[in-house]
């Protein structure tokens, strides 16, 4: 018996580290392959395709071969999308701390895959140490235009996520209370679609590096634009309400960058009384619209125009209105998902009391306003 009992307790023992030593290996993997966690291959495309497109602005300036930047620009970039999803800032206290940090940490890594890779399997000598030609001045430009551009682009996708994200838990409570569960579902749809809409922040970025090299004063203003959108657009991390001064702050950033972007074609006017910029209002509503009137009504159209913002107050009701006189309210524009969400959006947080329409203005253009009730102690 003490033979049998100790043989059965080193099976044990022997069974129990195997299980120890199998879930720390399971451990290592799991936080090894962080980095791809909820990743699609319409993310991963996505990503490759900006890389991409990061690599074209490089070969601008590149007289050496067009693989160059390519190599550079996808071991930098898929290094840093790579980083940030393994750390998930956003659920995480200090998010701009720790994205920043992440940043930092896959771009290094970029940078040495971009050695192993020119360097040790094609074999440029420019790129192999020990051989004095590597140029220090360009491994440092490199590195930090890395961690700049792959900042700017991962906190928009953070702010993006933040924002869907809080918009799907609200219409989720929402849904619990009101059995809105169509209006949850497209919700969650949107949250992953916010993951994917790097085009605005992309296309200033691009225009930011073009004008430093063609007009550096103006490229300098486009940049202040920039930051003046994405310190309005911050708070919306650590908080899921608003006021109207502060959503106005945000589409005068937005509409001052497109202006840059679309030069003649695009003016506008904010018109707003200063006692109602400290009255609450839902978050990134009124930038919806702004972003809906430039989408489709100046953008389409060649002369460009107008767009006028304007809140008022009528009575016990908030009206904020964004008005536009380019192409107008033509092929069923007003009946998308966009819209069609944000009416949901009021519906859920107002119950009916609230209300969003859209009418055409003559000789052409779109007046879109958005009213809510008036809240003597909300401002």
């Amino acid at each position: 018996m003490p033979a049998q009992y100790g043989a059965t307790r080193t099976i044990r023992a022997m069974t129990e580290a195997s299980a120890l030593s199998d879930g720390r290996a399971n451990a290592w993997w799991a936080r090894f392959f962080a980095g791809c966690r909820g990743v699609s291959w319409l993310s991963f495309g996505l990503i490759v395709a900006i890389n991409t497109g990061v690599a074209a602005i490089l070969y601008i300036e590149e007289t050496r071969a067009w693989w160059h930047p390519f190599i550079t620009a996808q071991c930098c970039g898929l290094s840093i999308a790579y980083a940030v999803n393994a750390v998930a800032p956003w659920d995480k206290s200090h998010p701009v701390l720790r994205l920043v940090g992440a940043v930092i940490v896959g771009s290094s890594v970029g940078l040495t895959l971009v050695f192993a890779i020119k360097g040790y399997l094609i074999g440029d000598p420019h790129y192999v140490i020990g051989t004095g030609l590597i140029d220090t001045h360009l491994l440092i430009g490199t590195l930090i235009s890395s961690c700049i551009m792959g900042t700017f682009v991962s906190l928009f996708f953070m702010l993006k996520f933040q924002e869907s994200r809080a918009r799907a838990q609200m219409l989720k409570a929402d849904a619990v209370r009101s059995t809105l569960s169509k209006q949850a579902i497209e919700a969650e749809l949107k949250l992953m679609q916010a993951q994917v809409e790097p085009h605005f922040l992309f296309n200033t970025l691009a225009s930011v590096q073009f004008l430093t090299e063609t007009d550096p004063p103006k490229a300098n203003m486009m940049l202040g634009h920039l930051l003046a959108y994405l310190r309005a657009a911050l708070p919306q991390l650590r908080s899921d309400s608003t006021t109207l001064g502060q959503e106005i702050d945000l589409a005068q950033a937005y509409l001052s960058i497109m202006q840059m972007r679309m030069g003649a074609r695009l003016v506008f006017v904010i018109d707003i009384a200063p006692d109602l910029r400290g009255h609450s209002f839902p978050p990134m509503l009124l930038m919806s619209v702004v972003e809906n009137a430039i989408k489709h009504g100046l953008e389409p159209h060649a002369e460009g125009g107008t767009i006028r913002l304007e809140a008022r107050r009528s009575g016990n009701r908030l009206a904020v209105a964004v008005v536009d006189d380019g192409h107008g309210l033509r092929d069923k524009i007003g009946n998308g998902v966009g819209l069609t969400n944000l009416r949901e959006r009021l519906q859920a947080l107002y119950a009916g009391s609230a209300r969003f329409t859209l009418e055409e203005v003559q000789p052409h253009g779109a007046r879109a306003s958005i009213e809510i009730p008036f809240d003597e102690h909300a401002h």
